[in-house]
């Protein structure tokens, strides 16, 4: 990896909330979802996601940890394909660093909501198009 190419896309990436998540479902199709990266972070080829235990999402990475997760800018021209390697967490002292407030609209409890889990999605590639095009693998 080429830490100045990363540098340079994870600047580019700050502000991008909103990404498509897809997993591969149990029956082997491709399924996609709508997840929030927190927002404002540096991203460094790792994503966070909070979710329920008892998910789709959960149950799909649990059986395949091979997901990607599609990124686009709100606004000018950039899109961003991360190919990455799922984990499932469940301890609340990883969470917490990545805990928001604003996530208390999905989880009224916090960190102490029954059946809350984080996803961690190490990329594994990562490409992108927009004013320049790149590509970088681990």
């Amino acid at each position: 990896m080429t830490n100045s190419k990363m540098a340079a896309l994870a600047k580019r990436m700050r502000g991008m909330d909103i990404c498509m998540l897809t997993t591969v479902s149990s029956y082997g199709r491709l399924a996609s979802r709508p997840m929030s990266n927190n927002g404002e972070v540096d991203y460094d080829g790792t994503s966070y996601f909070f979710t329920w235990a008892d998910s789709r999402r959960a149950k799909d990475i649990a059986e395949n940890k091979h997901v990607q997760l599609n990124f686009k800018a709100d606004q000018g021209f950039l899109f961003v394909a991360v190919q990455g390697e799922a984990r499932i967490l469940h301890d609340r002292r990883v969470m917490e660093p990545h805990w928001h407030k604003e996530l208390e609209q999905w989880f009224k409890d916090g960190l102490d909501t029954a059946g809350l889990i984080m996803l961690r999605v190490d990329a594994k590639r990562l490409r992108w198009w927009g004013e320049d095009d790149g590509e970088l693998e681990w």
